[in-house]
């Protein structure tokens, strides 16, 4: 429990300015005491010397008591400045060690009374800090413990099933495939759990760790759809480009999270597109907006009837919405019959 609560009334009276300063006062003290014990010892000696008759032994005492007197109020005087220092000293190492349960007394209004709230402040930031970083320690650890409980759940799920499929005593195909439905099930889970995990990294909100430069829009949109066209070349895709860009525009986006969205769509593309059918990119450039139009054939699939590919579990297309959307753009997707077309619209900055 703390105690001496220094006011806050006068905490601010103290500063900046003073009623009196240390070094003037305790030289005023010197001054006044000095000249006060002169005043005396000359009275002293002057007013009983008819009586005392010249007697030195007399003359001697009546000169040491006043200067006695002097060096007993200026030790006072200083005695106190001293005690307030010792004070001071301890209220500093009460907070080199961490120690908050009291603060130091204000007394006076000058530098001392300014070096003592000074410590006071000093002590309530450090103690705020300390607070601050032990409630982190345990955030953190918080953290940590559901991750990992988020992500072992499943994962060991995931393993149980691949090493019953791996079974050489298992020859049921259905058993298998069913197993391997809800391990790829689990799989998409922790894909889920962890693109949410990012998109609320060291955020409270999820809003704090973009990092939105302003690019010049032409180089940045050939160099993403380069590296997806290789991908898609690699996995043996025909890619057919149409731009239709003509003049230079500029875009103020996270390079790293739009990269993530045409990973997304490459990924989604090799997962369902039909390798024997070209896939189609096309670029144009509105007044104010950027839009990428993707369209590719679904593999004819008869077990898949009906099924579409944004109902699809771990197709990353909402993923890709919620980064888009962070950009100010818009995506959208569209499937009909083996047909599925996809459109990125981002704005263009002015």
């Amino acid at each position: 429990m703390k105690t001496n609560n220094p006011d806050q009334a006068q905490i601010k009276s103290s500063q900046p300015q003073h009623d009196e300063e240390l070094v003037p006062v305790l030289i005023r003290y010197l001054s006044l005491t000095l000249i006060s014990a002169a005043i005396i010892s000359v009275l002293l000696i002057l007013i009983p010397l008819p009586i005392l008759e010249g007697n030195p032994l007399i003359s001697i005492l009546f000169i040491f008591i006043p200067n006695l007197l002097a060096f007993i109020i200026m030790s006072r005087l200083i005695r106190k400045k001293l005690s307030y220092l010792k004070t001071l000293q301890k209220g500093s190492e009460r907070v080199a060690t961490a120690n908050f349960e009291s603060y130091i007394p204000l007394q006076g209004n000058n530098e001392l009374t300014d070096l003592a709230n000074n410590i006071n402040l000093i002590q309530d930031l450090y103690e705020a800090k300390s607070k601050a970083e032990s409630l982190a320690k345990m955030e953190n650890h918080h953290i940590i413990t559901s991750v990992s409980n988020k992500i072992h759940a499943p994962l060991s799920g995931i393993i149980g099933y691949l090493e019953r499929i791996q079974n050489p005593d298992e020859h049921d195909v259905s058993k298998k495939e069913a197993y391997l439905k809800i391990a790829l099930k689990k799989a998409y889970q922790v894909i889920n759990f962890i693109d949410d995990l990012f998109e609320h990294a060291f955020t409270d909100n999820g809003k704090g760790y973009y990092q939105f430069k302003v690019y010049n829009g032409k180089p940045l949109i050939h160099q993403l759809l380069s590296a997806s066209t290789k991908a898609l070349e690699e996995a043996g895709y025909e890619v057919i480009q149409e731009n239709c860009i003509e003049r230079d525009f500029s875009l103020w986006v996270d390079l790293e999270q739009l990269q993530r969205i045409f990973d997304y769509l490459t990924s989604n593309i090799i997962k369902y597109a039909d390798p024997d059918k070209p896939i189609d990119f096309g670029l144009i450039l509105n007044k104010n907006e950027l839009c990428l139009i993707l369209r590719n054939k679904t593999i004819n699939n008869p077990a898949a009837v009906g099924k579409k590919i944004i109902d699809a579990e771990g197709s990353s297309l909402d993923s890709c919405r919620k980064i888009i959307t962070r950009h100010q753009g818009r995506i959208d997707y569209y499937q009909l019959n083996q047909l599925f077309k996809v459109e990125l619209i981002l704005p263009i900055h002015q």
